[in-house]
């Protein structure tokens, strides 16, 4: 089955991609003007080196023609001694309007100034252009078939008088580009090798730093819901809390009207049970006994919360007390039940009582889920200042859809549950700040824990 990535990682990744893209094109884009600016300075430096060298030239054959020398361009003609020089292809002379003196060699054909470079030449002392293809066939005779096409740079420049500014006149020179053409290809490597390790290091940043934010975000997307969750189960607890305290109040009225009643059902039936002596009434009795009986003692805890009275019960009694609620309802279904001794501290009256009802849900819970013949152990101690009640059974334990939502009504292992009691039981224990929790199930039983203050 094809499993989409969550959104949150879609979206870094998007936003990782346009910002390791974005880098990217700077990086290039800065490359390129480097580069550009680079190979524009190198190839100037020639220009830069020929301009005093050609100016030199001009005034040492002005200084010796003197002033009646017959031809006015020898001072020009004198820059074609640079044609001895290694790596000069060839030299043309130009006089002030362009047009050509002399050559070297003097068999290139069709040699003139481009009026364009001619316009640049009246406000610039040079121009500097390289040709990395140069068509060497074009412009020189006898060029060798496989040379046709070699690494040129050409240079122009405007030669001016000392004496004034006007031009004197134009030389051009053909120079062999081959060293050149190296050094700008080697300078090319290191330029794409550095980009290289900058373009790595960066998307390696970037990624780093998405990284960090997704999981930032991560962290503070499980905060929210954490605290949603919270919010939720508090207003559950609280919408909870106000339907037990109406449920409550109902309670009261229909435990107190029910007083009377029970007491004359009681009685009729106690008469048919002593006339037919072992018979169904005999059960019916039973029930009807403990009916009465859990209807006093509800009575008796809504009466001492209404009065505010208050008295102290030790640990012991407690034990007690839940070892007689549940050991005829045990002892019916063929249960073994255990309660320890219990604790000599004392513990106030009406958390004990709540304690009791919690305990005696669990205790019912576990007398339901153990099979005959198999035991059921509760356990109350005092540790440290704590109250620790265990319930303890022998049961198939809980499944995993019951477990996720096991203090939450509607959720019941049992046939027919409801889920009321866990949850019930659940909020009282937190009304007196006692923590109810599940310790552990399985197969070989479930074990439940009530952790109280000893004090409240």
């Amino acid at each position: 089955m094809c499993r989409f990535p969550p959104p949150l990682a879609t979206a870094t990744l998007l936003i990782g991609s346009i910002l390791v893209a974005i880098f990217a094109a700077m990086v290039i884009r800065f490359r390129a003007d480097l580069q550009s600016e680079i190979h524009l300075k190198i190839i100037e430096r020639d220009a830069a080196v020929l301009y005093p060298v050609a100016r030199l030239q001009v005034e040492d054959s002005e200084a010796g023609r003197g002033d009646k020398a017959p031809n006015p361009y020898a001072p020009l003609t004198a820059l074609l001694k640079s044609a001895r020089q290694e790596g000069m292809l060839a030299i043309a002379v130009f006089d002030p309007a362009g047009s050509t003196i002399e050559t070297v060699p003097a068999t290139q054909p069709f040699v003139e100034l481009e009026i364009d470079d001619y316009l640049r030449l009246q406000g610039t002392e040079s121009i500097t252009r390289y040709h990395p293809a140069f068509p060497l066939d074009q412009y020189f005779v006898g060029v060798a078939p496989d040379q046709r096409q070699a690494p040129v740079l050409e240079v122009l420049l405007a030669i001016r008088s000392h004496r004034s500014p006007a031009i004197q006149g134009f030389v051009r020179y053909y120079i062999d580009a081959r060293p050149l053409s190296r050094e700008l290809a080697l300078i090319d490597r290191r330029i794409y090798r550095q980009t290289a390790v900058t373009l790595t290091v960066g998307t390696l940043l970037v990624a780093l730093v998405m990284t960090a934010a997704y999981f930032g975000v991560q962290r503070a997307q499980r905060a929210i819901a954490e605290r949603n969750e919270r919010l939720t189960r508090a207003n559950f607890e609280l919408t909870l809390s106000a339907k037990a305290s109406a449920l409550g109040q109902i309670t009261s009225h229909l435990i107190h009207g029910l007083q009377v009643p029970m007491a004359g059902l009681q009685a009729v039936v106690t008469g048919r049970e002593a006339g037919q002596p072992g018979s169904d009434w005999e059960t019916v009795a039973g029930y009807t006994k403990r009916m009465q009986t859990l209807i006093q003692e509800t009575v008796a805890l809504l009466g001492d919360a209404g009065t505010h009275t208050s008295y102290e019960l030790t640990g012991q009694e407690l034990a007690a007390t839940i070892r007689n609620r549940y050991q005829s309802a045990a002892a019916e279904k063929g249960v073994l039940f255990e309660v320890g001794p219990g604790f000599p501290a004392r513990i106030d009256s009406h958390r004990g009582s709540l304690l009791c009802l919690i305990a005696g849900n669990l205790v019912q819970n576990a007398i339901a889920a153990t099979a005959f013949g198999r035991r059921v152990e509760v356990s109350l101690d005092e540790r440290d200042g704590m109250v620790v009640l265990k319930v303890r059974d022998e049961g198939p334990g809980i499944s995993d859809s019951v477990r996720q939502h096991l203090f939450k009504p509607g959720r019941s292992s049992r046939p027919g549950g409801s889920g009321l009691g866990l949850a019930i039981s659940h909020l009282l224990a937190r009304q007196v700040g006692a923590n109810l929790a599940l310790l552990s199930t399985g197969p070989e039983g479930t074990v439940f824990s009530v952790t109280m203050p000893l004090t409240a």
